[in-house]
Parts: C-alpha cells; sequence; structure tokens
C-alpha cells in the first residue's frame, strides 16, 4: 500500500510538474503570438510605407522626366532665338550700312543740287 501512495504521489508530483511546464509554456506560446503579432503589424505598417514611398518616387521621376523635357523644349527655344538674334543683328548692320550709304548719297545729290542751283541764280 505504502508503494502505491508512494507512486500516486510521484505521478502527482510528475502531474504538477508537467502541468507547471505545460502552463509555462502556453504562456510562452501566447508571448510569442503576442510578438508575431506586433511584427505582422509593424510589417504591415513598413509595407504600406514602401507603397507610398514608391508611389511618390515613381511621382517625382515623372515630375523630372517633364521637368527635363520643358529644359529641353526651353533650350531648343533658346537656341532658336539666339539665331534669330543673330540674324537680326546681321540685317541691322546690314540695313545701318545701307542707310550711311544713302546718307552719304543724299548728302552728295543735296551738294549738287545746292551747286546746280547756284549756277543756275548765277546765270
Amino acid at each position: 500500500m505504502d508503494k502505491i501512495k508512494e507512486k500516486l504521489e510521484k505521478l502527482r508530483i510528475e502531474a504538477d510538474e508537467n502541468n507547471a511546464r505545460a502552463e509555462a509554456a502556453e504562456a510562452l506560446v501566447k508571448e510569442l503570438k503576442a510578438k508575431v503579432e506586433k511584427q505582422e503589424t509593424e510589417i504591415q505598417g513598413l509595407n504600406n510605407k514602401v507603397t507610398l514611398l514608391t508611389s511618390d518616387l515613381e511621382r517625382t521621376q515623372k515630375r523630372a522626366d517633364d521637368s527635363t523635357s520643358a529644359l529641353r523644349t526651353l533650350e531648343v527655344q533658346a537656341e532658336q532665338y539666339e539665331r534669330k538674334a543673330r540674324q537680326l543683328e546681321s540685317e541691322k548692320a546690314a540695313l545701318e550700312a545701307k542707310h550711311d550709304d544713302l546718307n552719304e548719297k543724299h548728302t552728295a545729290l543735296k551738294t549738287d543740287f545746292e551747286t546746280t542751283m547756284k549756277s543756275l541764280e548765277s546765270m
């Protein structure tokens, strides 16, 4: 009978130890599940941030491409305007030379006219 009591006592102690280990394991599982859930939430938050940043990057790249394209267009226009300005400067110089030439001819003709008028008057 004592052996049975001892064996029962050993079984109870063993059962208590097993229950304590099981409770500790369950507590650990619960803690780990909470950590996993927290990490999953953090991962979801980071994924959302990545999505937003990717979206922002795409918009920024589009704006940069648009700006680059607009800059190229403006550079081409600036080159065209510079060519036109050089052409107009050249035309201006030619017209000024022609104007000076015509002024000289006018002055010469005016002098000839005045000389002719004086000679006619003296006749």
